[in-house]
C-alpha cells in the first residue's frame, strides 16, 4: 500500500509539470468544530488555460498529527457535470478525486469530510497551494463554534467575528494569498 501511495505521488507531482494549463485559483470553505470532531466542507475552483480537454487526478490530503483521529463522511461532487463519484480511492492520508475540464474552461467541486478530534486542535492543510506556483486570487474561510468554545490561538487571526444566539462565527477573506503555514485553531472548551 506504501509503495502504491509512493509512485501515485510520484505521479501526481510529475503530472503538475506536464499540466501546466491547470490551475487552482479560489477556494471557498466553512469548518465547524462540534462533538469532538472537526468539519471541512466548501468549494473548490480550477480552470483551464489551454486548448487541450484536461482530465487528471489529484490528491486531497488530510492533516496528521498525533491529535487527530479518522477521516470520515468524506464526499466530493462535480458541480458542472454534477457527478457525485469523483473520489478513485482513499487512503489515511488522503484522497484520489478525477477532474475534467474543457478548454478554456472553469470547473467547481464540492468536498467535504469530518475528522475525530483528539485534543483541543483541529487544522485544515493550505500549504500544498505552493506546489501550484500561482496564489489563490481570493479565498473565503469560516470557522463555526458553539458558543461554550473559545478560540484560544489561530495561526491567521480572523479577519471577523460575529455571534448569534448559538454559535460564534470567525471569517477570513484573502485577495492574492500564497499561504505560507496551515490553517490551524487550538481551542478551550
Amino acid at each position: 500500500m506504501k509503495k502504491t501511495f509512493l509512485l501515485l505521488s510520484l505521479f501526481l507531482i510529475s503530472g503538475f509539470g506536464i499540466c501546466q494549463n491547470l490551475q487552482f485559483y479560489r477556494e471557498d470553505l466553512t469548518f465547524e468544530i462540534k462533538d469532538s470532531s472537526f468539519y471541512v466542507g466548501g468549494t473548490y475552483h480550477f480552470c483551464n488555460n489551454g486548448e487541450s480537454e484536461i482530465k487528471q487526478i489529484l490528491f486531497y490530503p488530510f492533516p496528521s498529527d498525533s491529535l487527530y483521529g479518522g477521516v470520515d463522511s468524506i464526499r466530493a461532487m462535480d458541480l458542472n457535470t454534477e457527478s457525485l463519484n469523483i473520489i478513485t480511492s482513499k487512503t489515511d492520508k488522503g484522497f484520489f478525486f478525477k477532474i475534467t475540464l474543457k478548454p478554456y474552461g472553469t470547473g467547481k467541486y464540492k468536498i467535504s469530510y469530518r475528522q475525530k478530534l483528539l485534543k483541543n486542535k483541529a487544522e485544515y492543510i493550505l500549504i500544498t497551494t505552493q506546489k501550484w506556483g500561482n496564489p489563490f486570487e481570493s479565498s473565503d474561510y469560516r470557522l463555526i463554534t458553539p458558543l461554550s468554545m473559545k478560540i484560544s490561538s489561530s495561526s491567521y487571526p480572523p479577519d471577523n467575528t460575529i455571534q448569534t444566539t448559538d454559535h460564534r462565527i470567525y471569517s477570513w477573506s484573502r485577495k492574492d494569498f500564497m499561504p505560507d503555514k496551515n490553517m490551524i485553531f487550538f481551542f478551550e472548551k
